[in-house]
Formats: structure tokens, C-alpha cells, sequence
């Protein structure tokens, strides 16, 4: 996966290891999967919660408005 190489990528171009970053699994589906943490942390998440396609990947400090814009974590299973 090219997860490794882009987040050493945007380290080394100038955004902070710890810039909050999410990975989001089939997203808006029932099988959606949220890991949150930081740039640097990323490729850990992936290897620990075995993260496959599709995923969407979320760099920056909208990552920390998950809490408040989580609606759909609690909409699923609901019609």
C-alpha cells in the first residue's frame, strides 16, 4: 500500500507528524470503519485494524470535527 510512502511524503514536505489524520473504511455503508489519529500514526492503524479498499484517507484539522459530524455512525441500520 502507498500509505507509508504518502504520509512520510507530506511529513517531509512540511505538515506536522502530528496533524490529526482518519482513515474511512466503505465509507457510508454499513460496514463503515472510522480510525482516527495522526499522520504519523496511519500506517500503524492500517497494519493493527487490517484497513483494506475502499478507504478514504482525511488529512487536517477537520479530522477533529468527527465527534461533532458523526451522524451517519449513529443513522446506521435506520431508514
Amino acid at each position: 500500500m502507498g500509505l507509508p510512502i504518502i504520509c512520510e511524503q507530506l511529513i517531509k514536505h512540511g505538515r506536522g507528524a502530528d496533524t490529526p489524520a482518519a482513515l474511512i473504511q466503505q465509507g457510508t455503508t454499513v460496514n463503515q470503519r472510522v480510525f482516527t489519529g495522526t499522520l504519523a500514526d496511519l500506517p500503524r492503524l492500517v497494519a493493527e485494524h487490517e484497513v483494506h479498499a475502499p478507504t478514504l484517507v482525511i488529512v487536517g484539522e477537520v479530522v477533529q470535527l468527527r465527534e461533532k459530524l458523526a451522524w451517519f455512525e449513529g443513522a446506521q441500520g435506520q431508514v
